[in-house]
């Protein structure tokens, strides 16, 4: 893999493609280290869920805050006597997850060990029933949307990620969730009006195959927030406890027009008719198998980013197991270019560049995720193929696994 790209990458300038192509590697070092941000900023940033696998994490994004009209004008194409009126509305910063909550997540908290589900007891925590049959329901299990929850389940999951994480995860309101979906648009869709163009964006019922898909495979909105509407519809959290509950976003069985910012979905009976207990489970929906959940956490005064942010931090953050599955993988995939001991200096790395990953200064400026995503999505530059990506050759957790033994090189 090639560092320079990268970098370059996250950087997001285009000054940083001049840079490239003269070959100025301090500069480009220069470039990146300003771009990488405090732990203390109001900054993206990778949680990692402790007692779980190294790789069971996901990302935030800082979401900042502003004034919206949330609801939908009378005369909006596909309104439903659900949609809110407009009003206009005041969100304080908070940060989102990036995609939505995703299987591997999930998991760990529906099947919980009994010493764990007994002790969190003592703290309010309770955790869901073991579901019938497949939890996935033949709808896709790793790296697919967590569904099929009710919305307590779904709530009590926040809590229990809080208590594991040390930072308090939870629903979003109504209000923050349209505020983060149409990231600025007044538009009907986050992308404008036209709902010719949701299959750029989202999975729904014209192009879903009428099942879930896998996170992250459309654009994002102007935030880079991926699949924040279609896949699966979102829970939100309920003004009171006699509320209602409502779910955004529409979902993978929806037509287009519940892709609108302003669509809402409020829960009837129907998703949960067929559950054969009496009364019906309150952690499980037997038939509403497109509805899931993302995660949010208020920014206050004061309080940090978690240290998975700082880029020192992850450099000292303990890195996977060196398997030797993930050592051979090394061997095949990246050795070429940056060498069996990672100093990159090979014939084709130092024709591209390569960092030495020994050296203390690059370990600094590691960041985990902007990496994992580069070994995923591969990279070209000034349409120069730099890096092929690795997600039809390797899992999600492989690809992460080199990454974390490239960093302990």
């Amino acid at each position: 893999m090639n560092d320079i790209s990268i970098a370059v990458r996250a950087v997001g300038l285009r000054r940083s493609l001049a840079i490239l192509a003269a070959g100025v590697m301090g500069t480009i070092a220069a470039a990146l280290s300003a771009a990488e941000t405090s732990p203390e900023k109001f900054e993206n940033y990778t949680e990692r869920i402790p007692g779980q696998s190294s790789t069971v994490a996901f990302d935030m994004v800082a979401i900042p805050g502003g004034e919206i009209s949330i609801g939908s004008p009378a005369g909006e194409a596909g309104r439903e006597e659900t949609d809110l009126a407009q009003a206009k509305v005041a969100v304080k910063p908070f940060w989102m997850g990036k995609c939505e909550v995703k299987w591997e997540e999930f998991l760990p908290f529906v099947f919980a060990s009994r010493e764990e589900i007994e002790k969190n007891k003592e703290d309010g925590i309770t955790h869901p029933t073991k579901p019938y049959g497949s939890i996935y329901r033949q709808r896709g299990e790793k790296g697919y949307p967590a569904m099929g929850m009710s919305q307590h389940n779904a709530a009590e999951y926040c809590k229990w990620l809080s208590k594991k994480t040390g930072h308090k995860y939870r629903l979003p309101t109504e209000a923050e969730w349209e505020y983060a979906c149409r990231a600025g648009a007044t538009t009907a869709y986050f992308w404008g009006d036209d709902p010719a163009m949701a299959g750029e964006y989202a999975w729904f019922k014209d192009n879903s195959e009428e099942t879930t898909q896998p996170i992250g495979k459309k654009k994002p909105n102007k935030f880079g927030l991926y699949d924040v509407v279609g896949n699966v519809t979102e829970w939100v959290s309920k003004e009171n406890a006699d509320a209602a509950a409502v779910a955004r976003g529409g979902g993978w069985s929806e037509p287009v027009t519940r892709l609108r910012s302003a669509s809402r979905m409020i829960e009837t009976e129907e998703w949960n008719e067929l559950d054969p207990q009496s009364p019906p489970s309150i952690w499980w929906l037997s038939a509403a198998d497109w509805v899931g959940l993302r995660l949010v956490r208020s920014f206050e005064s004061g309080e940090a980013a978690p240290a998975a942010t700082s880029t020192a931090a992850a450099a000292a953050a303990p890195a996977a197991p060196a398997t030797d599955a993930v050592k051979a993988n090394y061997k095949r995939y990246c050795a070429g270019c940056h060498g069996i001991d990672g100093k990159g200096q090979t014939k084709l790395g130092k024709s591209k560049g390569a960092k030495d990953y020994t050296d203390p200064k690059v370990k600094a400026g590691f960041d985990e995720a902007r990496w994992i995503k580069a070994v995923r999505e591969g990279v070209e530059v000034d349409g120069q193929h730099v890096m092929t990506g690795y997600e039809e050759k390797l899992t999600e957790a492989e690809m992460k696994a080199l990454v974390y033994f490239m960093k302990a090189l």
